[in-house]
């Protein structure tokens, strides 16, 4: 028992630290595309959202952080004395405010996150390819799972890691973490199916910006929904290491739109004009080789 509750203490631990760094990144980020979007001179379309989409979503995440720290803080420092120990002050203060506050930021950032995957799918794949996604994220199963695990988490001496709100929660990840699957097998499939299809026509460059490894790893969320599956198998297995997993995780859900927003601030992230533009590059360099081998086998049948 001793030692379950140190390695859950350690999991804290390390899983605050990496956070730390992360979140670190993000808000490099975010102050890097707000000011690339406030002072490029091309015309950026929904220029305002992006910037006070990702600051909402820092924002989300700096609560969530903070509420972790204060937990550590008071179970570490402020009450290390408590009957039992920390991990008696854990398991006695998982309801309190500040922590289900911190769970709800991390829920709505990932339902935001969500809904901007589910964006940036009609920006790349053809509609009719969405449904089954689109279904996944409005359907009521989700949000209210989401909340459900909210409202658990702040019943007395509840604990996300068990009872009901750890079954919500496990059905809630395991509904995100299937969204984001999808999600990014079709998003890679489709990226992969350009790459194949303007090797002969594009630049180097211009392959590397749209469909080289950089663009699928950013715009197919790659990352974020491995980190997803590593933590589904972590806390549906209930090993104290789900801690750590689940809190880089959260860090996860803002680092991923933050990637994909300095992108457009950037000017080469994927819009439904870019798939429509490589096309007809396509076409128009295919058209005139056609074109010539048609003529010249028409003059030679000219006597």
């Amino acid at each position: 028992m001793a030692s379950t509750e140190l390695a859950m203490q350690r999991a804290l631990y390390v899983g605050n630290t990496i956070s730390a760094v992360v979140y670190g990144g993000n808000l490099f980020l975010y102050a890097y595309s707000t000011y690339l979007l406030m002072t490029s001179i091309k015309q950026v379309q929904r220029r305002r959202f992006y910037i006070g989409f990702g600051g909402l979503l820092l924002l989300l995440l700096t609560i969530a952080l903070a509420s972790n720290n204060a937990i550590c803080e008071l179970m570490w420092i402020e009450q290390q004395n408590y009957p039992g120990g920390p991990s008696a002050y854990l398991a006695a203060n998982l309801a309190a405010w500040y922590n289900v506050f911190g769970t709800a930021a991390d829920c709505a950032a990932n339902i935001l996150t969500d809904g901007l995957m589910v964006s940036l799918q009609y920006m790349i794949i053809d509609v009719s390819i969405m449904v089954i996604p689109a279904i996944i994220y409005l359907g009521s199963t989700g949000t209210s799972m989401a909340v459900m695990m909210v409202v658990e988490s702040a019943m007395p001496m509840s604990d996300i890691w068990q009872g009901l709100a750890a079954r919500s929660g496990i059905s809630w990840v395991a509904l995100t973490v299937s969204f984001n699957i999808i999600v990014t097998a079709l998003i890679i499939s489709r990226l992969l199916f350009f790459h194949r299809r303007v090797q002969s026509v594009l630049t180097d460059q211009q392959r590397s910006t749209y469909t080289g490894t950089v663009a699928i790893l950013v715009e197919s969320a790659l990352p974020f929904t491995v980190m997803g599956i590593a933590y589904l198998a972590t806390y549906i297995q209930g090993v104290p290491s789900a801690t750590a997993v689940g809190i880089v995780w959260g860090t996860f859900v803002v680092l991923t739109p933050q990637l994909i927003i300095l992108r457009v601030a950037s000017g080469i992230a994927w819009s439904r004009d870019t798939a429509s533009n490589i096309s007809l590059t396509t076409l128009h360099a295919t058209f005139p080789r056609n074109s010539s081998s048609s003529s010249s086998s028409m003059s030679c049948k000219d006597p």
